[in-house]
């Protein structure tokens, strides 16, 4: 069986406005697509109560269909109260990560500063075992997911 790399990833928010700042103008994605779900089969499909809707709004770099993010927000009966980000050590999806093009992960950095976006340290270095050395920075979107940014040796 085959599969093609990671169409997209989907994540849930709390408030679509702020996170859709957070993509589009700080890590440059835009939206390609904004719809409403519901239904018997949108239902079914997310296992949720009937009555349960949600808005889903696609975000993509480049003209690529591949690797897209969507970013969803549930209302209606039933759902869960929300769990927290994921950590390290904790199951699931820990991370999204990106790599800086056009620019230095420093100046993206300056950027973040300028805009009172927290970051975890300053751009390091890492030295990956059978891959060669990175340059990392982490940083949370809006609702504590953590969001990678990388630049890769030329």
């Amino acid at each position: 069986m085959t599969f093609s790399e990671v169409h997209h990833v989907a994540l849930t928010v709390s408030d679509m406005d702020r996170s859709l700042a957070f993509y589009t103008e700080l890590l440059g994605f835009r939206k390609t697509l904004d719809m409403p779900l519901f239904g018997s089969s949108f239902e079914k499909l997310f296992r949720l109560q009937q009555g349960a809707t949600a808005r889903s709004v696609i975000l993509q770099q480049g003209k690529s269909r591949v690797g897209e993010i969507e970013l969803m927000a549930f209302n209606g009966p039933g759902l869960k109260k929300p769990s927290g980000p994921k950590r390290p050590g904790d199951p699931g999806l820990l991370m999204l990560s990106f790599e800086v093009k056009q620019e230095s992960l420093q100046q993206v950095a300056q950027r973040l500063e300028a805009r009172n976006i927290p970051f975890f340290c300053k751009p390091v270095e890492l030295d990956l075992p059978g891959y060669g050395p990175i340059k990392s920075l982490m940083v949370e979107d809006p609702d504590g997911t953590l969001v990678e940014l990388i630049e890769l040796p030329a």
